[in-house]
């Protein structure tokens, strides 16, 4: 499945034919299922670049998203870089699909946000179904489908469903899917509505109750002896201390079914941090983060769900 565009630019065939398994399934040249994962080096970023010279748009539908203060001249400037905006990496995308999906299998994700984690499954031949609140966040990831469709990038269709998480996710059939792969807000490090069913415009108590309720239905969902992958962060309380995301992630996972198998950090690239590292660390103290957690859970059988992905 080429397009001319493609076919003239050999890193973009490289997408959607990485060559013959040189050890991790399948072969990304120097990508490796290492605990720590470098976004910073080398392979990463030229593997990134060629997903962005695909046309890869992560902040398309997100325009209406709040992030840290941007007024004044150093907001201001803050804002310039990412255009102010957290955006998914489609390189931790394509080798998490690789590592943990079954060929052709589903996959889920609770919280769609843009189009990446959609596009990238689909271009691997993943059968994606997306859950988002945003109706212009949903007209968007699918005018990106139909774009892509047109340059024949997908080799599935991805689907993505207007509705809260929290109910649409109770009309899914137990079992239906092969993989579950997400990113969740991170509490309100990011504003994206004032929806009440969104999870970002939640105190924290409501937010982790709902927040259990849709790790325990995406369990649900997920097949038995499949792998799910949960990309979260660490937030700060009102008073600078740390919330426990990534503790609350575990352990409403295992309280639904599913095991912690692997833990990995991502390494983000350092953006604004060195930008506001100055003023919070001499004030308080408070470390420049520029890493994300990358979990991930078994339901059943770790062999098991291992022999699926041969």
């Amino acid at each position: 499945m080429l397009s001319d565009a493609v076919a003239a630019d050999p890193r973009q065939l490289a997408l959607l034919d990485p060559g013959p398994p040189t050890g991790p399934r399948p072969g990304l040249p120097g990508i490796l299922p290492f605990s720590v994962l470098r976004t910073d080096l080398g392979p990463w970023r030229d593997r990134r670049r060629a997903w962005e010279d695909l046309g890869l748009n992560s902040r398309r539908g997100r325009e209406h998203v709040s992030t840290y203060a941007t007024d004044g001249q150093f907001g201001r400037k803050l804002a310039a870089v990412n255009k102010g905006l957290s955006t998914f990496d489609p390189v931790l995308a394509e080798a998490s699909y690789a590592w943990y999906c079954p060929d052709g299998g589903k996959v889920l994700d609770p919280f769609a946000g843009g189009s990446v984690r959609g596009l990238v499954a689909a271009n691997a031949g993943h059968h994606y179904t997306g859950i988002d609140l945003s109706p212009s966040q949903i007209d968007a990831n699918e005018e990106a489908a139909a774009a892509w469709k047109d340059r024949d990038l997908l080799a599935a269709e991805p689907r993505w469903i207007l509705g809260d998480s929290a109910e649409e996710l109770s009309q899914l059939a137990p079992g239906a899917y092969d993989y579950v792969f997400t990113c969740p807000p991170y509490h309100d490090l990011e504003r994206y509505s004032d929806h009440p069913a969104d999870l970002s415009a939640m105190r924290w108590d409501e937010f982790a109750e709902t927040y259990r309720t849709i790790i325990a239905e995406s369990v649900r969902c997920l097949a038995r002896n499949r792998f799910a992958t949960w990309v979260v962060g660490e937030v700060r309380n009102s008073t600078g201390y740390l919330r426990g995301l990534v503790q609350l992630t575990i352990a409403a996972h295992e309280a639904a079914g599913a095991r912690l198998y692997n833990d990995a950090i991502l390494v983000n690239p350092l953006g604004t941090t060195p930008m506001r590292l100055g003023a919070q660390w001499s004030a308080s103290r408070k470390m420049g983060r520029h890493h994300q957690y990358v979990l991930t859970f078994v339901k059943g059988d770790p062999r098991k769900a291992t022999a699926a992905l041969s």
